[in-house]
């Protein structure tokens, strides 16, 4: 039989095991977190698509994406590209004669562009054709388009630029919002709640359907350049030198500590995933809801100027001379 002392020494065996185990079992725990994190934030570089900048990228699945840009004085470039494997390949599909600074699809089929002289166009059959929706208008840049379902849309640009459609585009109504400033992004989360971002710090939000917009305090002066919504219903601004900001509410903004002094010049959202992109190739993710952010290791020194998330694993972020990014 064992002494009293050989069982104090086996009871202190136990505990000594016992704790051991649940430090092995912690620690797994937190490697596979980390380890799926590392998953999910695999960038890779994609190919170079034409060589002018790109300057936005949609996705309306995991694999079938567009992405437009810049035209030269030659008037080469204005291409208007798709992708149907996840970004690993592009086409032109059509072509444009005006800078195209934003492209956005509510389904395979149908979407708009818009960008420079106020152009606006729609294709109903996945980008191979396009119907001017609104003629050329000298000075004036749109430069963000986003629609809820196909019937309604809003487009943003600069000196307060703000458009809003009821009818899938074929009647596009200016919206007064007595403000100068260029607006660089719109996002809404449902029919009657949007955001706006723009210089100087502006935020605009409306309840309305963007029928009357309301700015918000943003605490900063320096230019917003994206906006975006989480499935959470948090909305997230970027812009100029790192600056992020998040509203879980969509009104009360909180600057958010930054990874980065950079310029930020896009942010999307998918599932639990937030990522940003900007200049110098930076990327940026969240998995908090938008509450603390790191750095990814960048794959390119290019500037990134759009980024969409299909799904929380795949992504593809477009930029300087045809550059892009993929994530999977």
């Amino acid at each position: 039989m064992p002494s009293l002392l050989g069982l104090a020494g086996f009871e202190r065996l136990i505990r000594s095991t016992l704790s051991l185990i649940l430090i092995v079992l912690t620690f797994a725990s937190c490697g596979g977190r980390s380890a799926a994190l590392s998953k999910r934030s695999k960038w890779f570089a994609g190919p170079t698509v034409g060589g002018l900048d790109l300057l936005s990228v949609d996705f309306i699945d995991a694999q079938t994406g567009w992405a437009v840009g810049e035209i030269d004085p030659g008037g080469a470039g204005g291409a208007i590209y798709q992708t149907l494997d996840g970004g690993r390949n592009w086409l032109p599909v059509a072509r444009s004669t005006e800078i195209l600074t934003s492209v956005h699809f509510i389904s395979p089929r149908i979407g708009w562009v818009a960008g420079h002289s106020g152009r606006i166009e729609r294709t109903d059959d996945g980008g191979m054709t396009w119907k001017a929706q609104r003629i050329e208008h000298e000075g004036e840049v749109l430069n963000s388009i986003f629609f809820v379902d196909e019937r309604r849309g809003w487009v943003v640009g600069g000196n307060g630029l703000v458009f809003r459609t009821m009818n899938g585009g074929e009647v596009w109504n200016r919206i007064a919002i007595a403000r100068a400033e260029d607006l660089w992004s719109v996002g809404f989360s449902s029919t009657g709640r949007g955001w706006i971002t723009g210089e100087d710090g502006l935020i605009l939000s409306s309840t309305d359907g963007g029928n009357t917009w309301m700015a918000e305090a943003s605490k900063t002066s320096r230019a917003l350049l994206g906006v975006t919504v989480a499935p959470s219903m948090t909305v997230i601004a970027v812009g100029e030198a790192g600056t992020i900001f998040r509203a879980a509410d969509g009104s009360n903004w909180s600057p958010m500590e930054s990874p980065t002094t950079e310029t930020i010049n896009s942010v999307a959202a998918s599932g639990e995933i937030i990522c940003a992109v900007g200049s110098k190739g930076i990327i940026l993710e969240s998995t908090d809801d938008g509450k603390t952010w790191s750095s990814v290791a960048a794959v390119s020194s290019r500037d990134l100027n759009s980024i969409r998330l299909a799904d929380e694993t795949h992504a593809v972020a477009v930029g300087q001379r045809g550059v892009t990014q993929v994530l999977r």
